[in-house]
């Protein structure tokens, strides 16, 4: 036997109002549509459930056993099934799991774990890296809450994708190189020799991009996949290193190098957030994407 859930609604409101014309009045339908849900009802349970006596609905025994438990259903669906869930951060255990590069990981996540650390204090954090072909479905089956960074090849329509701000790229020397000023030549960028950083981003793919169609030429002296030691390497060196200026900027700070303009101009590139149109309305996503705007918007409303 199958019952509306409206239908239940219906019984216990009979029961509770002793009228039909009230139900329907508290329920916001018209008396002759309540009349005729109570004769489905009847028929579903092949029993009359409420008679009139001295003005009143009565329920008869069969409706009477059907009352608690249809209320303890109610009341279930109303409060677990059917109430939008809310993410409460001072409460909350899920864990954050963030999909960044390296560059992003510099650029991102101390910024991010300040905050969701303090806002959400019982959750966790995790930063993972994945190859372009795993990103989608990454995002499409939950295992990534956010993909945050350059990502110009996803183009699915599922996918929603926020820009945050533009980032740059410029070149680091060491201090006291014989280049000097806050610019290089085209000539002195052609004469020195390079390091060139592949660590699976795309920016660098766009930085190359952009020498080839200039027709210019590096000599890529040292080739690697990770930027941790390149600060070493430069402040021991006359190599000269092309990379995103916010990492260049970082790593001024601490060691022995100076970031310097490119001899040509190199187009910015926007950082994005990315989702699935599956979590576009869960309050866990719905609250973490408005955390990084936070975040992010002043260097969005710099760029």
């Amino acid at each position: 036997m199958r019952v509306d859930l409206n239908l239940l609604r219906l019984l216990l409101t009979i029961y509770d109002t002793g009228s039909v014309t009230a139900a329907a009045e508290h329920l916001k339908m018209s008396q002759p549509t309540a009349s005729a849900a109570l004769a489905r009802l009847r028929h579903s349970f092949g029993d009359p459930l409420f008679v009139r006596h001295n003005g009143v609905m009565s329920p008869t025994p069969r409706a009477q056993n059907l009352i608690d438990k249809t209320r303890e259903v109610i009341a279930l669906i109303d409060s677990e099934i059917l109430r939008s869930p809310d993410f409460v951060p001072e409460t909350a255990d899920d864990e954050f799991v963030f999909c960044l590069s390296a560059i992003g990981e510099i650029v991102f996540l101390p910024t991010l774990f300040d905050f969701i650390s303090k806002a959400a204090p019982h959750t966790r954090i995790r930063s993972i890296s994945l190859p372009p072909s795993r990103l989608e479905e990454a995002l499409v089956s939950g295992e990534v809450d956010l993909l945050l960074g350059y990502y110009p090849d996803i183009k699915e329509s599922d996918i929603f994708q926020q820009r945050l701000f533009s980032h740059e790229l410029t070149c680091m020397v060491r201090s006291g190189h014989a280049i000097e000023g806050e610019r290089m030549t085209l000539q002195q960028f052609v004469d020195a020799e390079h390091a060139l950083v592949k660590d699976g981003g795309r920016s660098q793919e766009m930085f190359e991009a952009e020498l080839q169609a200039r027709r210019i030429e590096r000599k890529i002296v040292l080739r690697t996949s990770h930027y941790m030691s390149i600060p070493t390497i430069i402040a021991r060196s006359d190599l000269v290193v092309v990379l995103p200026k916010p990492v260049a900027n970082a790593f001024a700070g601490e060691k022995n190098v100076r970031v310097i303009d490119a001899p040509v101009e190199i187009p910015k590139y926007d950082l994005k957030m990315y989702w699935h149109r599956r979590f576009h309305k869960d309050p866990k996503s719905v609250w973490l994407r408005a955390a990084v705007l936070e975040l992010f918007a002043a260097d969005a409303a710099q760029a």
